[in-house]
């Protein structure tokens, strides 16, 4: 029975951790592994209908020609982990990704970045897993009038489906047989909406002429096998819209590159030649870590500097700790009965064990670095992280910083010169009078 179930929860570690190896993405391409395909947020918003950007519905998004039905799921979830071997195994029965099956079956992880998370909710996802089907419809999950009276109530245990030509399973997915045969009713009731509206019988109502034209107007797909991501082919309104929101994405990710290049090589040359000034102890010296001396440009900078950089460098820490903790767990060296609780706190464990102040950095953001052990007067880290901390005394770091919080434009110096020059200090009599009212004169 444990041999079972270490192959189980094995399987389905590796089937949903595959599109989370690298944590700092923040896109991923649409790929196949055996029936089933990793959603990337552009595929994903095509089956749906909705603009990838502004995640609302696209007018006129048409039907794509087949159906999709999506595993919604986060990878810290226990029951997630449990249902993706099933899931996969589902689409393995239902041949999923075949020409003959008119049917693609995903996987998206609604917590791998903030636009996962952000189209899930636009989706109407509340738990973890959800399962959605997205066919032909329209799909009815509620009757008129418990639509009026609370229609996620109404609709079942998941809510709502909120997005058109979209239902949710309501029923209990421990029953896996259940799940399959929901795919295939509705894939039913989508292929009759299909014929009722584009097919045989819509033909049947314009009569003979109808009747003629059947043949030039058949819906073909390509190959022996759907089309991973995007249809090449298709010119849909949904496709031109996630067209231009690629276009509109690669250009802010060019300049996101070029950000991130310049403050790369900054950080880069900071850990190599270290100032010899301790981060923490200035923000002590300054009272930087209350937020009452936000009006001080330079504090603001460095207490958003300083946190960020530590955020950054413990989150690098627990995902290579992370990986490795799997990596033995998955090779058998350690005894565990996958509790994920008990996986969670012997993380934390050894992330304590090797940066003290990364184990309680989580606990210190979320109230504000209010508690003492969270101002600590000298840097906490190890000689690395003391050294890319202390980067956020570099001016290059400072300014763009100061960008980011808008204290200063791009190109402008930082910290803003005084102005100091006589055109600035020498005001008519009306006006000195008007500002000796308002004490500019006694700053």
């Amino acid at each position: 029975m444990f041999k079972i179930i270490r192959v189980t929860l094995t399987f389905s570690l590796l089937l949903l951790t595959s599109l989370a190896s690298d944590p700092y993405s923040t896109s991923k391409t649409a790929r196949r592994e055996r029936n089933l395909d990793h959603l990337d947020i552009e595929t994903l918003a095509y089956y749906l209908g909705i603009n990838p950007k502004t995640k609302k519905p696209i007018e006129g998004a048409e039907y794509v020609g087949y159906d999709v039905a999506v595993m919604f799921y986060a990878q810290w979830d226990r029951m997630s982990h449990t249902l993706a071997p099933y899931w996969d195994n589902i689409g393995t029965k239902l041949r999923a990704g075949s020409k003959q099956s008119k049917l693609i079956m995903g996987l998206f992880d609604c917590e791998l970045n903030f636009e996962h998370a952000e189209l899930c909710t636009s989706v109407g996802i509340n738990g973890y897993p959800t399962l959605l089907f997205i066919g032909s419809g329209p799909f009815y999950d509620t009757d008129p009038i418990t639509r009026i009276i609370g229609k996620d109530r109404a609709a079942g245990p998941a809510g709502a489906a909120i997005i058109p030509r979209t239902v949710k399973f309501q029923g209990n997915w421990h029953y896996t047989d259940s799940v399959k045969d929901w795919i295939r009713t509705m894939q039913g009731l989508s292929r009759w909406q299909r014929w009722t509206s584009q097919g045989f019988l819509s033909h049947l109502r314009k009569g003979l002429l109808g009747l003629l034209q059947l043949g030039n107007n058949k819906e073909h797909i390509s190959a022996s096998s759907l089309p991973v991501g995007i249809p090449v082919s298709s010119g849909s309104n949904a496709q031109t819209s996630v067209l231009e929101s690629t276009l509109e994405t690669v250009t802010e990710a060019g300049e996101l590159m070029e950000r991130a290049a310049s403050h790369a090589s900054l950080l880069l040359e900071n850990m190599l030649f270290p100032p010899d000034k301790d981060a923490f102890k200035a923000m002590v010296d300054a009272d930087a870590w209350d937020k009452k001396n936000d009006s001080d440009p330079e504090i603001r900078v460095l207490r958003s500097c300083v946190a960020d950089l530590c955020l950054d460098y413990c989150s690098r820490l627990s995902t290579r700790m992370t990986n490795e903790y799997l990596d033995e767990l998955l090779s058998g060296e350690l005894e565990s009965d996958y509790d994920l609780k008990a996986i969670e706190a012997d993380l934390k464990n050894r992330l304590g064990a090797k940066e003290a102040y990364c184990g309680i950095f989580d606990d210190c953001f979320a109230e504000d670095f209010d508690l003492d052990q969270c101002r600590p007067e000298q840097c906490p880290f190890s000689q690395n992280g003391c050294a890319y901390v202390s980067a956020c005394f570099d001016d290059g770091i400072k300014k763009e910083y100061a960008v980011a919080l808008k204290l200063i434009e791009k190109g402008d110096e930082f910290p803003p010169k005084e102005k100091t020059s006589a055109e600035e200090i020498v005001l008519d009599s009306d006006s000195k009078n008007d500002e000796k009212s308002n004490g500019w004169l006694g700053i």
